[in-house]
């Protein structure tokens, strides 16, 4: 209603404008948060757990970011003590010392302080700092050389027709996917790429009919859904990204995500069924509720899958010309 009447008053062209100005607002209020980027006189102590997290984040991607095009003047110039004290201060918030932001974070930081001269007390205080908290130092943090032989170990096949094979699947077998199974998939779809690696996804299901039931009773499309056994709702968490990022980022990220996911759902030997589900939607915190996914992530959709029938009705879904979609900008 408040949107109709700014739009009646001011027109599309000035609200549209408006929204310009309040995106540039908060993308300038992310900037002055990151950390590195805070003044040593800067008061972030009214940084919420969420905020810091998602600060480190974004600084830890930047920092390896850095080491990757090997910029020595940035890496030299890097407030290190400043990364150490939100590793910190997550630790006195109560984060877990094996937490993926903070084990990440002591992984990136002493590789990055291995490549730079000086920094004694640093390297000093973060060495400490893992010791005292027994941080454990599983990940790979920095930059790996890799050559180019083992990244193309993989792609000595049919790719074209992998993805053309895949359909979407709206009727399956009786049959529950074991967890394992599903670990598997995720895991694959981890590997998608996310805005500095933040990876916010999350993937909820259940190997309980009756729970299941449940959330098939929650996907939009219920002309489709009587065909479905199983499905997993997929949500990206709004709390690991920023303030400017969450009109975008969300859906950008978990529209990639559910692509991976479908991806690798059909490697298996599966079917699947991707159903969207807007942040517009009312059922959006009907179903957070109901499933107790946290107030900050947003469902981003839902995936039907099982094992396919031996005959597959499917829709033709003819695509376009590729010279639809792919336009040179020389002819």
């Amino acid at each position: 209603m408040i949107k109709k009447l700014i739009k009646s008053l001011l027109g599309e062209k000035n609200t549209n404008r408006l929204h310009r100005i309040k995106f540039s607002l908060a993308s300038a209020i992310d900037s002055a948060r990151s950390a590195w980027h805070i003044s040593d006189s800067a008061d972030d102590s009214d940084f919420t757990k969420d905020q810091l997290n998602v600060a480190q984040l974004i600084n830890i991607h930047g920092l390896e970011k850095a080491m990757v095009i090997g910029h020595e003047k940035y890496l030299s110039s890097v407030k290190y003590d400043k990364l150490i004290g939100n590793i910190s201060r997550l630790l006195q918030m109560g984060v877990p010392p094996d937490d993926f932001t903070i084990a990440e974070s002591a992984a990136v930081i002493r590789s990055a302080l291995n490549t730079v001269s000086g920094h004694d007390s640093e390297k000093s205080q973060l060495e400490s700092l893992i010791s005292q908290h027994n941080i454990p130092m599983n990940l790979r943090g920095g930059v790996e050389v890799i050559p180019s032989a083992e990244i193309l170990r993989h792609t000595n096949f049919d790719f074209h027709g992998f993805v053309s094979s895949r359909h979407s699947v709206r009727k399956f077998r009786d049959k529950i996917i074991p967890r394992e199974v599903i670990y598997d998939i995720v895991r694959d779809a981890l590997y998608c790429p996310s805005a500095c690696n933040r990876q916010p996804f999350k993937v909820y299901f259940s190997e309980d009919k009756e729970t299941i039931a449940r959330i098939i009773c929650a996907v939009p499309d219920q002309f489709i859904a009587g065909g479905f056994h199983d499905c997993l709702i997929v949500t990206c968490d709004c709390a690991l990204l920023s303030q400017s990022e969450t009109d975008d980022q969300e859906y950008i990220n978990g529209g990639i995500f559910l692509g991976y996911m479908a991806m690798s759902i059909h490697a298996h030997g599966l079917g699947a069924c991707i159903c969207q589900l807007l942040r517009k939607d009312r059922r959006q915190e009907k179903i957070k509720r109901e499933f107790g996914i946290k107030d900050s992530e947003i469902i981003a959709g839902f995936i039907a899958f099982g094992e396919l029938e031996d005959d597959v009705v499917c829709a033709c879904a003819q695509r376009r010309n590729v010279k639809d979609a792919a336009i040179c900008l020389d002819d």
